[in-house]
């Protein structure tokens, strides 16, 4: 009886339940506050196109690039790595799955050099993707973490909300044929002048938002509602929704990428961190530069792979001879495509997460 007398006060004076990951600080600063991020390409650009030097020497939007690439998209890609390539046990369980990882930089080595407007087109609709399945699991892990129940129908909710709402904006560039990235155009058969996308798209998206505002409303005034699983949520379906809009596609995608790739990083150094804690690391390297204390070390680690796929794109450029931009896909691309294709399953995993 005082149990449910607690939920109940609970319920009536907050409608509330806050199941962190690590606590609240670390979840602020690196999942969902991290937000502030996004602006930072926006800036960094508006800098650089009005320094005249330097726009004479670089394009503004390929210098965003490389500098965020450099600064925490690499990191964050080459950290996948600690967790798969680098542990004996997961290659252990899933060597046919690890195996048919390899197959990605063949695709993407032939793509880039015979049809490099597909192999974008394939690159940025599997991007989206991505990043949106990491704020599910990220979701998910919250909802687990929760003292709460949530049924399937729950679930889908959060799903179709999150899902949604970065495609409206989106589809009106695709619509108008408007989508480029690295000065290629990104196009999707059957939707360019088909205005009934647009509608199709923002219709999903609304029907699903109408739905989440009344089920969280719900689970409030039930005081079972998850604050750091609808703030993550809220906070993801208003930028997705937004960005898009930017003029410059190269820029909007590095805004977002700039909050994913920190977001990442967060998670990749905690999940190491459990494994310590756990005793599953089979890697000495990984062990080395995991731990409480370590994250300086970890992103450093991280930060030289990321130095090395760079020395690969200028062999390939100056050695032999390949252009600088099907180099720096073909190398990029393909550690990135990796780093999506073992995340979704990766992603599935949420008891990895949630075992402290």
């Amino acid at each position: 009886m005082y149990a449910e007398g607690v939920i109940a006060s609970r319920g009536t004076v907050s409608g509330w339940q806050s199941p962190w990951l690590l606590n609240r600080t670390w979840d602020l600063t690196y999942i969902s506050l991290s937000a502030i991020l996004v602006p930072t390409p926006f800036i960094l650009f508006a800098i650089l196109a009005g320094t005249g030097i330097l726009r004479s020497l670089i394009d503004p939007s390929a210098a965003v690039d490389i500098i965020v690439a450099l600064i925490v998209g690499g990191p964050h890609m080459t950290s996948t790595y600690t967790l798969t390539f680098m542990d004996r046990n997961f290659t252990r369980r899933h060597p046919t799955y690890v195996a048919l990882a390899f197959a990605l930089p063949v695709i993407v080595t032939f793509l880039g050099i015979f049809n490099l407007a597909l192999l974008l087109t394939v690159f940025m609709l599997w991007a989206s993707v991505h990043v949106l399945h990491q704020i599910a699991y990220i979701a998910d892990c919250y909802r687990a973490k929760g003292s709460d129940f949530q049924s399937l129908a729950s679930r889908g909710i959060d799903y179709g909300i999150i899902f949604s709402s970065l495609y409206p904006m989106a589809m009106v560039k695709f619509v108008e044929d408007r989508f480029v990235i690295g000065g290629t155009r990104i196009t999707l058969p059957f939707i360019v002048n088909q205005s009934w996308a647009i509608y199709l798209a923002n219709a999903l998206f609304f029907s699903c938002l109408v739905l989440f505002v009344a089920k969280t409303y719900f689970e409030y005034q039930q005081g079972r509602a998850n604050f750091p699983k609808t703030l993550l949520i809220a906070i993801t379906v208003g930028l997705c929704y937004i960005v898009p809009t930017a003029d410059n596609m190269d820029v909007a995608f590095q805004g977002m990428n700039v909050w994913h790739s920190f977001q990442y990083l967060g998670l990749t150094w905690y999940l190491n961190r459990l494994r310590q804690e756990h005793g599953t690391i089979t890697s000495p390297v990984v062990n080395r530069i995991s731990g409480p204390r370590r994250g300086p070390v970890y992103y450093l680690f991280n930060l030289g792979l990321t130095l090395g796929a760079g020395a690969m794109v200028i062999l390939l450029n100056v050695v032999f001879r390949v252009p600088w931009i099907q180099s720096y896909y073909i190398v990029i691309l393909s550690c990135l495509l990796i780093h999506y294709y073992f995340d979704h399953f990766m992603f599935t995993r949420v008891g990895e997460l949630v075992q402290a």
